[in-house]
C-alpha cells in the first residue's frame, strides 16, 4: 500500500465526521461504479472546480466507494504553503505551477508525470478549468493536463483509458464572499509588479483564503453550517469512445508525441466541457440570482411568474435540473432561492427582494446566463 493512501485511511473517519458536521447535506448522484474494476485500467477523474473544499469532497466520495491511491492536481498556492502544503502532498497532491501552467514545455512535462501515475493505476483527479471559477461560470476546459489521458491511450493500444466526469455545486461555498479580495491580491502579486506590491498581493491573496477557511474548519465548534453540497457524475468514458487517437495524430509535429496528439487533446476538452454543463446542478439560488441580475429588485410573486420561462430555457440547454424538479411550484423555487442567498447575506428581503452583494449575486446568476446565451 502506498504511503499517501495510508494517510487518507488514517484521517478518513475524521474527514467524514467533519464534512457531515459542517454541511447540512452531502448529495451524491450518478451510476454505480465498480471501483476495483475501473482501477485495473488507467483512469482520470475530471471535475469542475468551485472551492478548495472540492479536494476533500471528491477524495471523501471516491475513498468510500473503494478508490485507492488518489492523486490530486493542486495549484502551488496550496502545495507550497507552510505545513498545509506538506500535509496536502502527503495525502497525494502533486503541484501544478499556476504562473507557468500554460507554457507548452511545462504542460508536456506535467502530462508525462501524470501518465506515469496513471500507468501505476493511481486515481488521478484533475480540474481542467485551470483553477477555481471566480465568476460562477463553468470556465473553458483546457486541454493541458487532460492531454495525459490521450498520451496514456496512445501508449495503451490494447486497453481502454477512462475519464470519470464530475461536477460539484454548493449552496454556500466558503470561498465566494472573499473572491473580490483574492482577485485583487492575484492582480498585485504578478511577477511584473514591484516587490512591495507583490508582498501586498500575497497578503490579500492568501489572506482571503484564510478568512474564508478559518471559520469553515472551525465551523462545527462555532455551530456554523454551510448548506448542502451536490456531487453529480457520469459513467466512466473511454478515451477511444470519444476520439480515435491514432487517426487524429499528426506524425512528426515538433518531434514530440505530446504535440502530435494536440487534435485529440482538444476533442477531449470539448467533450468534457459539454459534460460539465450537463452535470453541474442548477439550484433555486441560481434562478433567483439570474432574475435579480436581469432586473431587480423583485416582488416574490412577480419573480415566480418569470420562473417557468427560465426553467424551459435551462431544460432546452440540457442543464442539470434535478434539484429544481423537486419543488412543486415556481413560488417554492423563489422561496428556496431566497433562503439560500440570505445565508450568504447576498440579498435583502422586505416587501421585495433586493441585491446587497452584487458580486455574489452575479456569481450565482452566471450558470443560468450561460444557458440563456448558449
Amino acid at each position: 500500500m502506498k504511503t499517501h493512501h495510508q494517510r487518507i485511511i488514517d484521517i478518513s473517519t475524521r474527514v467524514d465526521r467533519f464534512l457531515r458536521g459542517v454541511f447540512t447535506d452531502l448529495v451524491v448522484d450518478g451510476p454505480a461504479i465498480d471501483a476495483p474494476a475501473l482501477q485495473q485500467h488507467p483512469h482520470m477523474v475530471v471535475s469542475t472546480h468551485r472551492s478548495h473544499v472540492d479536494y476533500f469532497l471528491i477524495g471523501h466520495h471516491l475513498f468510500f466507494r473503494g478508490f485507492k491511491h488518489m492523486r490530486f492536481a493542486a495549484g502551488d498556492n496550496l502545495t507550497k504553503l507552510p505545513w498545509i502544503g506538506t500535509r496536502f502532498r502527503e495525502f497525494g497532491a502533486f503541484t501544478v505551477a499556476r504562473e507557468i501552467a500554460f507554457e507548452r514545455n511545462y504542460v508536456k512535462n506535467l502530462c508525462n508525470q501524470v501518465v506515469s501515475m496513471m500507468a501505476q493505476r493511481e486515481a488521478v483527479i484533475v480540474f481542467p478549468e485551470g483553477g477555481r471559477s471566480y465568476s460562477g461560470s463553468i470556465l473553458e476546459v483546457k486541454n493541458g493536463i487532460l492531454g495525459a489521458a490521450v498520451l496514456m491511450q496512445s501508449q495503451s493500444a490494447g486497453e481502454d483509458v477512462f475519464l470519470l466526469p464530475m461536477a460539484i455545486s454548493y449552496d454556500c461555498p466558503p470561498d465566494v464572499p472573499w473572491f473580490d479580495l483574492l482577485l485583487t491580491g492575484k492582480k498585485f502579486r504578478r511577477r511584473t509588479q514591484p516587490f512591495l506590491k507583490r508582498l501586498l498581493g500575497n497578503i490579500f491573496y492568501f489572506g482571503a483564503d484564510f478568512l474564508a477557511f478559518a471559520p469553515f474548519f472551525f465551523g462545527r465548534n462555532l455551530g456554523r453550517r454551510y448548506g448542502a453540497v451536490y456531487i453529480d457524475y457520469d459513467a466512466p468514458l473511454a478515451v477511444r469512445s470519444i476520439v480515435d487517437v491514432e487517426k487524429n495524430r499528426t506524425p512528426g509535429s515538433r518531434g514530440d508525441a505530446f504535440f502530435e496528439h494536440r487534435a485529440s487533446m482538444q476533442k477531449i476538452a470539448e467533450v468534457m466541457q459539454v459534460r460539465f454543463f450537463a452535470l453541474y446542478r442548477i439550484l433555486p439560488m441560481h434562478v433567483l440570482a439570474y432574475l435579480l441580475q436581469r432586473g431587480g429588485p423583485l416582488v416574490p410573486d412577480a419573480a415566480a411568474l418569470q420562473v417557468p420561462s427560465v426553467l424551459d430555457t435551462l431544460r432546452k440547454a440540457g442543464r442539470n435540473m434535478k434539484s429544481l424538479d423537486l419543488f412543486g411550484s415556481p413560488g417554492a423555487i423563489i422561496a428556496e432561492g431566497q433562503r439560500q442567498l440570505l445565508r450568504l447575506k447576498a440579498i435583502a428581503v422586505r416587501r421585495d427582494i433586493s441585491v446587497r452583494k452584487k458580486t455574489i449575486v452575479g456569481y450565482f446568476a452566471a450558470p443560468v446566463i450561460e444557458a440563456v446565451e448558449q
